[in-house]
Parts: structure tokens; sequence; C-alpha cells
């Protein structure tokens, strides 16, 4: 006996989506992203040399989907001191057609260290819980990262949410 019904599935039609133009474009908004996050840390380094700070220390404790800056210290040399009241030109990552809007030079610094921090743990994929530090190096035009995923501690005194934080203590 013949079997007169076909045993393989009938093919998928052609897809209707173009995976190359989708690739594309979110090549393009990567490129953005970054070229908008590269003129915010430029600005924000030409303003702290003009102001004399040579560093920022920024403490953060992040959980799950949230990272909360703790601390925020500006140096000139080995010298804590004040931020000055001046005005920065920020670009929003977040905004879908990005325009710069001006930001005091204490609430720039932390909104890019909540930039730097969400494109951080984007880019590891982790949600763990952890706490660190990190630093704005004026003077050599660098961050550095001490982010300590294992056994974080909870962070001291109120911690602020990168979405509306704003420093807050000597400054």
């Amino acid at each position: 006996m013949r079997q007169n019904t076909p045993t393989l599935p009938a093919p998928l039609p052609p897809a209707r989506t173009d995976f190359h133009g989708l690739q594309a474009r979110h090549a393009e908004a990567e490129a953005c992203l970054a070229a908008l996050m590269a003129a915010n840390m430029t600005r924000l380094y030409d303003h702290l040399i003009q102001a004399g700070i040579t560093h920022v220390m920024v403490s953060f404790h992040c959980d799950h989907d949230i990272c909360l800056i703790t601390g925020l210290t500006a140096w000139a040399g080995d010298v804590e001191c004040p931020c000055p009241d001046v005005i920065i030109p920020y670009v929003a990552l977040d905004q879908p057609a990005p325009a710069p809007r001006n930001l005091a030079l204490r609430h720039a610094i932390t909104r890019i260290a909540c930039d730097v921090l969400q494109d951080l743990r984007a880019a590891s994929g982790t949600t763990r819980a952890a706490d660190g530090s990190f630093c704005f190096d004026a003077a050599a035009r660098a961050n550095l990262l001490d982010y300590n995923p294992c056994g974080a501690l909870s962070p001291s005194g109120p911690p602020q949410a990168c979405p509306a934080s704003y420093a807050q203590g000597s400054w």
C-alpha cells in the first residue's frame, strides 16, 4: 500500500521582515548613542578642567535594574573641593529625539554617571547586586571603574535612583 499524503510539511513562506535593514538601523542607533555619550563625556571633562577639578569620585549601588548613586566627591589634585555653579549642555540618551539641555554641573555628573552604569550593566547582561565606585578623571580624560558584583553591601546614606537623581552633600 502506498501513502499518497506528503510526509514533509510545506515550506515556510519567505520572511517578510528585512533583517538586514533591522540590523543596519540597530547599528546606526548604537553608533548614535555612542557618539552622544562621547560628546557628553567631552563636555564634562572640559567643564571639570575649566573649574579646576581634576577628578570626581562616584560611588554607587546597583540591584536588579536600578543603579543608585550614593555619593559624589570632587577633587582638585589631593584636595576635596565644592562643585562650582556652572551650566553644562547635556544630551539625554533615553529620548527619542535627542536635544541638548542645560544642567548644573553636579546634575550633569550624576546623569552621566547613571548613563555609564546603565550602559555597563546592559553590556554585561547582569542584574546581580553590585557596589563600587568609578572616577571621572578629567586630567587623563578617562573613567576608572571599581565594580564589585559579588557580595555587594547595601549603600550607606540615602541612595538616589538614576532616572531622577541629583547629587547632594557638600556640593
